[in-house]
């Protein structure tokens, strides 16, 4: 900073470079100001404040300005007190004989402490609503970057998918394209051998013809009469040829068009391989033996003889009392579980009643409220009920916006990955959920049945 002597301090004290306001008696120099004399209505720098009066009208402040709303716009007076009933600032006047005689009055430095404990009040319960705000928008932060990490490694892993689909159609198109250039060289090949014989019996009949026009031109009939050649010809024509033609008819109308039937076989063939690979990469690879386990099911369920749907039954099935067995919820696990890997597996539901699919850990309990799969923390799962559709975990519920409108449900689990998907097979298929969790346990297939005639099974 630097000293102007008898100036106090210059405007390049940067203690003093926000406040815009300067001395008012420096009128050489723009020195900043340090303190604002409400009485005086004048701005002080450091060597005028030490020389300015010091008695209590003279009213020092933090720089100000205007310094003329510190006063009263009727009285003229400094505003030195607060009437709480109006909300306004006075002065001494105002509470004496003014509009404000009688109000309940208090100095502008007890109600600006009264404000600013208010103030204080509120900060404290800001304070940990901003943190818990900090706290939401780390976790949206951290969730965006997940979200950016898995969208690049998503990107790269479906461009890899689509090159390879390029790849599979370019071969597969070169074998469809190869198929009709083999069958147009096969055919080409009958038709090109078909046309040199008929060639050579058209040279045969062109000479027979010339020989029979040359013998009709003579005109000694005895000549005519003893040429065998002409017997022979007519022979030909009139039996021979006959039977020639006939052949030559056959081998005609079997020179047939492409067989489109073999080409459309092999494009569908090499069509499903790639759709095969396809749903790999998307969906897993498809869980085929995927059965439901009896020791598991409530005895309010019945099993299907192939083990593969549950019903919801009207009479208790008195199953053997197992440790598996769940005893409350009206569902059951599949034998297999999935302790890596990715998979999927499709199930179809009644449109009556109400079910559930998903998965559930094998630690899962087998008895109480909460047993039912969804309604803990050791199973996910999907709800159907009156058209609509809800996916629970840990006993939250989130309804979906999406109508049903196909009972027949995929769901696919990457494991390593940690990702539990559900889609609904309409045309188109649509993607419904995919929860997200780190698993810790092998998992099984979990279904539910609610309601009414309900009944759902696993049809892969």
């Amino acid at each position: 900073m630097l000293w102007n002597k008898g100036e106090g301090f210059t405007a390049s004290d940067p203690q003093h470079h926000g406040t815009g306001i300067y001395c008012t008696y420096c009128i050489h120099s723009t020195v900043p100001a340090v303190k604002s004399c409400l009485h005086c209505e004048a701005s002080l720098c450091d060597s005028h404040v030490r020389a300015h009066s010091k008695s209590a009208e003279h009213v020092l402040t933090e720089p100000t300005t205007p310094l003329g709303n510190r006063k009263c716009y009727v009285h003229h007076e400094l505003l030195k007190y607060y009437c709480g009933e109006d909300g306004v600032c006075v002065c001494a006047s105002c509470c004496l004989a003014g509009d404000h005689r009688g109000h309940k009055v208090e100095t502008i430095n007890e109600a600006s402490e009264k404000k600013k404990e208010k103030l204080r009040n509120v900060l404290k319960k800001l304070t940990p609503k901003r943190k818990e705000t900090e706290k939401k928008i780390q976790i949206l932060q951290e969730n965006r970057r997940a979200v950016q990490t898995q969208a690049a490694g998503e990107r790269e892993r479906m461009a890899a998918m689509f090159r390879d689909i390029k790849g599979w159609l370019d071969v597969l198109e070169k074998r469809v394209l190869g198929e009709i250039s083999r069958q147009e060289e096969k055919i080409s090949l009958q038709v090109c051998d078909l046309i040199q014989q008929l060639e050579i019996q058209k040279d045969e009949l062109s000479k027979k013809m010339n020989q029979i026009e040359k013998m009709c031109s003579m005109v000694d009939p005895l000549t005519v009469l003893k040429d065998c050649q002409l017997e022979a010809a007519a022979f030909y024509v009139a039996v021979e040829g006959k039977d020639v033609r006939e052949r030559d008819d056959r081998r005609v109308c079997a020179v047939g068009d492409l067989d489109m039937g073999l080409v459309l076989q092999t494009l569908h063939t090499g069509l499903d391989n790639v759709n095969r690979v396809i749903y790999g990469n998307i969906y897993g690879e498809e869980a085929t033996t995927v059965l439901l386990d009896i020791n598991t099911a409530a005895n309010e369920v019945a099993l299907s003889k192939d083990r593969k749907t549950v019903y919801l039954s009207q009479a208790n099935q008195n199953h053997s009392n197992t440790p598996e067995r769940f005893q409350v919820c009206p569902q059951v696990l599949s034998t297999r579980s999935f302790p890596t890997g990715r998979y999927y597996w499709d199930v179809e539901g009644s449109e009556s009643g109400g079910w559930r699919v998903g998965v559930a850990y094998p630690s899962i309990a087998r008895n109480g409220d909460h047993s039912c799969i969804g309604e803990n923390r050791l199973s996910w799962c999907l709800c159907q009920w009156g058209q609509k559709y809800s996916v629970i975990h840990n006993n939250k519920e989130v309804l979906l916006s999406h109508k049903a409108s196909c009972s027949r449900i995929r769901i696919s689990l990457d494991y390593e990955a940690g990702l539990l998907s559900f889609y609904e097979l309409s045309d188109p298929i649509r993607h419904l959920h995919t929860f997200t969790a780190t698993f810790t346990e092998p998992l099984h297939a979990a279904l539910w049945v609610g309601w009414g005639n309900s009944c759902v099974g696993i049809i892969s």
